[in-house]
């Protein structure tokens, strides 16, 4: 996949605390290591243990460097080592050693990254070396000089790093790093005076305590995505009332009025009220579903969402659309009906295979053009940590894309004032291009393409040329291949049917800059399929 760099006089992105390397510090013995690889695999981010990458450095171990080359020589290495890694292009979790913070020069790298101070006493700390642990470290050999050497260094630590106690398992040490380095503050919409909450769940584990929850008083039915099927047991468990369905088929197969009647009976043969709760956890077309059956059920329930792709967390599970479809139209029955709550958790989300995440980054693209030109620039500047499911950048880019689309959304709930028709950038030709393709061509991958073939029309409003060639190599970049244009009168047919079609005229958004958005309202089909043939020629 080719990598679009920015170039000279682009717009970067703000600093992203997120993006900064985590470094582990602390004294012999706090594990820094072990607790270092629970915390990579939670994050999906690479680990370097830099006494490790120094010994593979020099060819020697630690305790033969500084019998052959003396300490100084050591720290010496220490700090080139560890400036390197801090500073490098990928986010990574750093194991640093335990004298990294003797000199002031390392402290000051230190205080650029996110840096954790495992703490425990030192008598624990002694006690967890013993023998051949103890023999590879050089300054380990006497207790008296290894609790004076603490003494001195434990200031250091403490000024440069956030305490976080080392005396649980090292599993538990990570998850609570992970849950510090992913705080994020909930955020809400009004919608018709009912309050929609998106709460940021940073680990799968932060989401069973609100499980608990539910089983207080109140029923919960919970529709789960098939992929999904084997945790009914453990729902099962934490909501001991609770009703648990998978619909038959999968993905926009399940959107069907059959299966919104099999939920909405089994709902009512239960005695659900509108007290209770329908809880959806899967990708887009499951909480349509939920949000439909919800929205219906004694004219409203409580309802959850819980997205588990990235195109559903951006998309799909925020704004409260919820449909089926009928007769193989897409979501021709619906209705508005805000969740009162969405779930973001990324891992679930960040686990998706690659091109699932994809399609998602897509719509954030799409997002970040229209509200928030810096969250395009965080999916472009980051884009092969996302597409390897980068925990906190995946992350990331789900909230603000939730927050801009919420932010819009509350403004024009049910599609009135006509507000909500930029959120189409990209998807007139999208459209036309994914019904004329069929199966062969995604629905995410399908918007990328129109939203190249945007950019393409967007010229003519005055987008710089420039920064348009870029971000459509980055589009068709996650889109993969350009598909052969759709055929004139194909696309003119299919047009006929776009749904931003009104009294005859069709409606096009371009863009004048990024977070400059404008609705064309009486657009000739032909520029769409003139930009869309000239973009292919360009490419070819």
């Amino acid at each position: 996949m080719e990598l679009v760099a920015l170039g000279p006089g682009d717009p970067g992105p703000a600093p992203e605390p997120l993006t900064r390397a985590i470094v582990l510090i602390g004294y012999m013995g706090a594990g820094k290591t072990t607790v270092g690889r629970f915390l990579a695999q939670t994050l999906r981010r690479p680990l370097v243990d830099l006494d490790e990458a120094l010994e593979a450095r020099e060819g020697l171990s630690i305790p033969e460097i500084f019998a052959q080359k003396g300490e100084g020589y050591f720290r010496d290495l220490e700090t080139r080592i560890l400036r390197e890694y801090a500073h490098g292009p990928e986010p990574r979790i750093l194991a640093a050693g335990g004298g990294a913070v003797v000199r002031e020069e390392n402290r000051a790298i230190l205080n650029q990254t996110q840096a954790y101070y495992l703490k425990a006493p030192p008598e624990v700390l002694w006690a967890r070396l013993h023998g051949p642990e103890r023999a590879h470290r050089p300054l380990a050999q006497s207790q008296a000089d290894f609790l004076a050497r603490f003494g001195q260094r434990k200031p250091l630590y403490e000024s440069v790093g956030q305490p976080i106690s080392a005396l649980e398992a090292p599993i538990g040490v990570a998850e609570r790093i992970a849950l510090d380095f992913l705080a994020a503050e909930d955020f809400s919409l009004t919608v018709e005076g009912r309050q929609s909450r998106i709460r940021t769940l940073a680990l799968k584990s932060a989401i069973y305590p609100r499980l608990r929850a539910l089983a207080q008083g109140h029923k919960t039915f919970v529709l789960l995505d098939r992929a999904f099927l084997n945790e009914a047991p453990l729902f099962k468990a934490l909501l001991p009332e609770a009703v648990v369905y998978c619909p038959k088929a999968k993905g926009e197969a399940a959107k069907t009025l059959a299966e919104a009647e099999a939920i909405l009976t089994l709902m009512a043969e239960n005695r659900l009220d509108r007290s209770d709760c329908l809880l959806a956890k899967g990708g887009g077309a499951l909480t349509d579903l939920g949000g439909f059956c919800a929205g219906l059920y004694k004219r409203g329930l409580n309802l959850i969402l819980w997205p588990t792709t990235l195109l559903g967390a951006v998309d799909a599970a925020i704004g409260g659309k919820t449909a089926v479809n009928l007769l193989g139209v897409k979501n021709q029955v619906g209705l508005f009906y805000a969740p009162n709550e969405t779930w973001l958790e990324p891992g679930t989300i960040a686990n998706c295979p690659a091109p699932l995440l994809a399609e998602g980054l897509v719509e954030a693209l799409k997002t970040g053009l229209l509200f928030d030109p810096e969250l395009a620039w965080l999916v472009e500047n980051n884009l092969a940590w996302l597409l390897r499911g980068d925990l906190p950048l995946v992350l990331e880019v789900a909230r603000r894309s939730a927050q801009a689309k919420a932010r819009l959304v509350e403004k024009d709930f049910r599609e009135e004032k006509g507000l909500r028709d930029v959120l189409n950038l990209g998807h007139t030709y999208g459209h036309v291009a994914e019904s004329f393709h069929g199966p062969a061509l995604s629905h995410g991958r399908a918007v990328a393409l129109g939203l190249a073939v945007a950019l393409e029309v967007s010229l003519s409003y005055g987008f710089d040329p420039h920064l348009a060639a870029r971000l459509q190599k980055l589009c068709l970049s996650l889109a993969g291949e350009f598909p052969d244009p759709v055929p004139a009168a194909e696309a003119r047919r299919l047009l006929a049917f776009d749904k931003k079609i009104r009294a005859g005229r069709l409606k096009f958004v371009v863009l004048k800059a990024p977070g400059e958005p404008e609705v064309l309202t009486d657009f000739e089909p032909e520029r769409a399929l003139a930009a869309a043939e000239a973009l292919a020629l360009r490419l070819s």
